[in-house]
């Protein structure tokens, strides 16, 4: 079976630290979701094809997209649909990104291509028949408002829009981590540069650049991880390193640190719920005051890599070794 790729694997040496001081909940079965605090899949107890879970969306219908090592599943309502290159255009099991648009259409991000799945039909989009010029999707994020789909891959910054114009952007030797589109249309990249050891945060603008050096700001070796856009539209970013465990606020009046709980350990992903920052990583953190919430899944010791917001206010959480994960408070 396949597993993180190389590159993947040395970011996420910066994941095994612990949350020992974090809360325990009681583990709910999984037909208990309108009640229970915690919800938990895997593969002893659905359908879900492997416990690796890189990416999570879910859609204004409430349906669930799960990106797995071993393929992509749709959970609607009490039924599950599994995808994979041996019954759908897939182009691989391995799953990396995953975004949906307004009308319910999914892009998915693997290995060894970009799909969209519009509920029927899919198209497939490679090195071989569109304007990738690498096959390995790391991100992606969707803008509504603009009808514009951003796509990260190994060599370049991908944009389509609903008029199926493609455009590549060059980006260099850097390695594209995650991406958010704002309100007025920019697209927000966090980027590693391997060769200096150095992140950034770069917001591209009408076919303009504007970097955010970390190192200068402070965040010696940062990777910026996770992006999100909030309420403001400032941008959000989840930094981790071997000294850096940051959550920031990019704005007009400049950079500015959330205050982070003290049980908050290897951040990856971050979720946003109104005005609460929520953050996955060794644990659940709730970012904004040191004594917040830092939450365990309950009898799990894993890392949450993606999270998703449902309608009914359940966190959902994508771990690397345990599944899948929702967690609501009563």
């Amino acid at each position: 079976m396949k597993r993180l790729p190389v590159i993947s694997l040395m970011i996420m040496l910066f994941l095994a630290s612990s949350c020992g001081d974090c809360e325990k909940d009681v583990i709910t079965k999984p037909d208990e979701a309108t009640a229970a605090e915690w919800i938990i899949y895997n593969t002893e107890n659905s359908k879900l094809p492997d416990n690796q879970v890189n990416a999570l969306a879910i859609d204004k219908k409430d349906i669930k997209w799960v990106g797995t090592a071993k393929g992509l599943v749709r959970i609607a309502g009490d039924a599950w649909e599994i995808f994979n290159p041996a019954n759908s255009a897939l182009p691989s099991a391995y799953i990396t990104a995953l975004a949906v648009e307004a009308n319910g259409t999914a892009w998915i991000g693997t290995d060894k291509g970009l799909a969209r799945f519009d509920g029927n039909s899919w198209s497939v989009y490679t090195n071989q028949n569109s304007v990738l010029t690498n096959n390995n999707i790391s991100c992606i994020t969707h803008d509504p408002k603009y009808g514009v789909t951003w796509i990260g891959t190994d060599e370049g910054l991908i944009r389509t829009d609903k008029n199926n114009n493609w455009e590549h952007i060059d980006v260099g030797d850097n390695i594209l981590l995650s991406l958010a589109a704002d309100q007025n249309g920019a697209v927000w990249a966090g980027i590693f540069k391997p060769f200096i050891f150095r992140g950034q945060i770069n917001k591209y603008e009408n076919g303009h650049w504007t970097i955010y050096h970390l190192h200068d700001l402070g965040y010696t070796s940062a990777f910026p991880y996770g992006l999100a856009i909030d309420q403001n539209n400032a941008v959000l970013g989840v930094l981790s390193g071997t000294s850096v465990k940051a959550v920031v606020r990019i704005s007009n009046n400049g950079l500015t640190e959330i205050t982070r709980p003290d049980g908050a350990r290897g951040l990856k992903t971050i979720l946003l719920e109104g005005d609460k920052i929520w953050v996955g990583g060794a644990c659940l953190s709730l970012f904004g005051s040191k004594s917040a919430e830092c939450l365990t899944i309950p009898g799990l010791e894993t890392h949450i890599l993606s999270m998703a917001l449902d309608r009914r206010g359940r966190k959902w959480m994508g771990t690397i070794l345990s599944g899948i994960a929702g967690y609501k408070a009563k």
